[in-house]
């Protein structure tokens, strides 16, 4: 059982990445090409990879370096406003780009799937990245949506030179296969902390396997670049892989589905929390397992508990297990 209330940041953490304009749409199936569907729109709010996981971060108490670009339109006056109301302050303001937005459809199965307009994330240069502090010792979050388009490099640059001080935690997301893979294997070399689904493990290993299997090959991939993986299998808990060490399974917390909105993201979020707060990764991938179940349990990406609602959440899972 981790004590919530005992998280207490001793780590840096650095949140890189995009804030987006999430228009959420409820469909009882997708269209097909020429096709015509009725939907109905469930919500409108500010998500975004990167400002998911900074925005669980800060209800944890845990407040990032807020590396995420404020874009100079009518999304960006939405994303400054939502970050103010979490508590994160404003430091990158994208001179000549508005933030990105997309439509995020909901099927009956609570699958989601997004079509998405690109905006200031995609647009990096060296001067909005020089604006960032990198303190020693920091944990450094990314998404693979901001490591594609050429508009990109800069940030890809900078990565690659951060000191080795640093922990960089990388989620490559359905982005993989489009990542320069000479990019990839540059990024490897620095050790990140690996967040994959089930999907992106079958994209990072080539083929589709089965879970024992892409947990093995996981551990294989973990032992050979000398990093760590956590293999992501949603209601089928969680895989942790580290070189040297067997392969440790984490179950998943059981609850009622919404959609499946934000989920790796705030998974992200618990785990980064507890390794800024000195625990292990398999303690960290329990937490995020946690957080994420919270969040799938509520419509949207805006469901990130408080330490009072995590910690009550994890009393009512232990007294349901009894």
């Amino acid at each position: 059982m981790i004590d919530i209330q005992a998280l207490s940041q001793q780590r840096p953490i650095i949140v890189v990445g995009a804030a987006f304009g999430d228009v959420m749409l409820g469909l009882d199936c997708l269209p097909s090409s020429g096709g015509d569907v009725v939907a109905q729109e469930q919500d409108r709010q500010i998500g975004g990879c990167a400002f998911n996981v900074a925005r669980a971060l800060s209800r944890l108490a845990l407040i990032p370096i807020n590396a995420i670009p404020v874009g100079n339109g009518s999304w960006g006056q939405l994303v400054e406003t939502e970050m103010d109301k979490e508590g994160l302050p404003v430091m990158l303001r994208h001179p000549t780009h508005d933030n990105g937005w997309c439509i995020a459809m909901v099927e009956p199965n609570k699958e989601r799937t997004f079509i998405t307009v690109d905006g200031c994330e995609q647009f990096w240069s060296e001067e909005l990245l020089a604006q960032i502090p990198t303190p020693d010792n920091a944990i450094v979050y990314v998404s693979g949506y901001e490591l594609v388009s050429p508009q990109s490099e800069p940030l890809r640059q900078w990565l690659l030179g951060l000191s080795d001080d640093k922990t960089l935690f990388v989620d490559f997301g359905p982005r993989l296969a489009d990542i320069d893979p000479a990019f990839v294997e540059k990024l490897l070399a620095k050790r990140p902390v690996l967040t994959l689904n089930r999907d992106e493990l079958a994209l990072l290993q080539g083929v589709q396997t089965s879970t024992d299997d892409a947990v093995s090959n996981a551990q294989s991939f973990a032992k050979h670049h000398n990093l760590a993986v956590i293999c992501r299998f949603d209601k089928d808990g969680a895989h942790v892989c580290e070189p040297e060490l067997d392969p440790v399974y984490i179950p998943a917390f059981q609850v009622d589905v919404a959609d499946t909105i934000a989920a790796g993201d705030s998974h992200c979020a618990g785990v980064i929390a507890a390794l800024a707060s000195g625990l292990a990764l398999g303690s960290a991938t329990q937490l995020g397992n946690m957080v994420a179940a919270i969040v799938v349990s509520k419509p949207g990406s805006d469901g990130a508990p408080n330490r009072e609602e995590l910690a009550a959440f994890q009393t009512s899972q232990n007294a349901d297990s009894q």
